[in-house]
């Protein structure tokens, strides 16, 4: 059984690397500014692709709506290392 990261263990590069891939895109186009919808055109398949695979690396539930909604990749890391600092003080 993996140890799932905490929050002094999140590393937001993988997490790009994670994005990326779902999004078969090379990882330097995944900038911390980089916008879902307008520069990287994620819709609504990619957007539950890149959920998945954020839940089975994390083990945290984010839904493809919060990655429409957030937008960039800078958000979602923030979202993703909050939401695992909660579950790993819970």
């Amino acid at each position: 059984m993996s140890a799932q990261p905490t929050i002094n263990t999140l590393d937001v590069e993988e997490l790009r690397t994670v994005v990326a891939d779902a999004l078969e895109l090379p990882v330097e186009e995944v900038t911390d500014d980089a916008r879902f919808k307008e520069d990287l055109d994620v819709d609504s398949l990619v957007s539950l692709e890149i959920a998945v695979r954020i839940e089975e690396q994390y083990g945290i539930r984010v839904d493809d709506s919060d990655l429409a909604d957030l937008g960039t990749f800078r958000l979602i890391s923030e979202l993703v290392r909050d939401r695992v600092a909660g579950r790993s003080a819970a």
